[in-house]
């Protein structure tokens, strides 16, 4: 009579298990990514104990097969080696962020206003974190490519832990959310709540961990402008009567010198409004543009988020177009464009 086998009957009844809770996850609470390596690893526990099952089974004193002791000792080494490369890196990394803040190479000192898991994870990993948001970001590359939107909501969460001071990773994850995962939703309500995300996330943790960073105001003025003040998306009238009840409701934060600044130089606003919303997020990130590109496309959305209103039949703000247009044209005198903008509008003004 064959004997009984504890081990792998509980290794089967665990894989069972695993294989349900999986399912539970992915079917009800749509969570992808950390169900499948749940999967993997509560499964891999039988398909090793079947593979030692039928393999070679030797008395305890024999002699090991000579071949998986050598391999034993091989991976040991690697293991041992990976671990102190890691110390080492944390170690190093210390010194270079130091070396970096010192030069102002960073927006802002390395884990200032980051939570403590990611500021430990900047530190601990060190130079290693470029090569796991690399694999990330291939991973993330293939997901958008496949349109499983959900999984990339999760993996972009990974990839800012891993690369907080990186604006990019920010945009990518706040237009995921605006635009991709909104789109799924056929309920006015769970689109604007997915719309609401992104904007809070550029603006709540983005902008935190990137002070001063021009790409970062270019998005969420544009979400503002685009999202929010146009007809593109089929529930954009919702989302604007719930971001103006937010605002009559005192629950959108403004910096009240700013508001009195852009009020004086450009026109009294709306504050209700998304164009009012882009315009203050364009004129913020002025200080901090860097380049020409920056510059430009900050004071772009000024005067679109003008136009918008003007197009709406506000002519109040006809003047201050004109004037936005002007002092870009200014700057930007190569944009060809601009002259035309500029001629149109004041043909309106005769």
């Amino acid at each position: 009579m064959k004997a009984e086998n504890l081990i792998r009957e509980k290794s089967y009844a665990f894989a069972v298990r695993a294989v349900k809770f999986y399912r539970h996850l992915s079917e009800r609470k749509k969570e992808y990514v950390l169900s499948r390596q749940l999967l993997r690893s509560g499964t891999a526990i039988g398909a090793n104990v079947e593979e030692a099952a039928g393999g070679q089974w030797l008395p305890h004193h024999h002699q090991a097969d000579p071949a998986m002791n050598r391999g034993s000792k091989s991976f040991l080494i690697l293991t041992s080696s990976f671990v102190i490369a890691l110390a080492l890196a944390g170690t190093l990394n210390v010194r270079l962020l130091a070396e970096r803040g010192e030069k102002r190479l960073t927006q802002a000192p390395p884990t200032q206003n980051m939570p403590p898991a990611v500021a430990f994870t900047t530190v601990a990993l060190g130079g290693f974190r470029g090569l796991l948001a690399d694999f990330l970001w291939m991973r993330a590359s293939a997901l958008q490519d496949e349109g499983r939107y959900f999984e990339l909501v999760q993996l972009s969460d990974w990839i800012a832990k891993l690369q907080p001071r990186s604006p990019s990773i920010w945009a990518y994850h706040a237009w995921n959310m605006a635009y991709n995962v909104s789109a799924l939703m056929t309920d006015p309500a769970e689109r604007w709540r997915w719309v609401r995300n992104g904007i809070a996330l550029l603006r709540d943790e983005g902008m935190v961990l990137n002070p001063g960073s021009p790409r970062l105001h270019q998005e969420l003025a544009w979400l503002f402008l685009h999202k929010l003040g146009s007809d593109y998306d089929i529930a954009a009238d919702y989302y604007r009567r719930q971001w103006a009840a937010e605002v009559a409701a005192g629950a959108v934060r403004l910096d009240p010198a700013l508001v009195r600044q852009i009020e004086t130089e450009i026109a009294p606003l709306d504050w209700r409004t998304p164009q009012a919303q882009a315009i203050y997020w364009a004129f913020a990130g002025l200080p901090f543009a860097r380049a020409g590109f920056d510059d430009l496309a900050l004071r772009r959305l000024i005067y679109q988020a003008l136009l918008q209103r003007l197009a709406l039949g506000e002519r109040q703000y006809l003047a201050s177009a004109i004037a936005c247009v002007e002092e870009t044209r200014r700057r930007h005198p190569e944009i060809a464009a601009l002259g035309e903008v500029l001629q149109r509008l004041q043909e309106m003004q005769q």
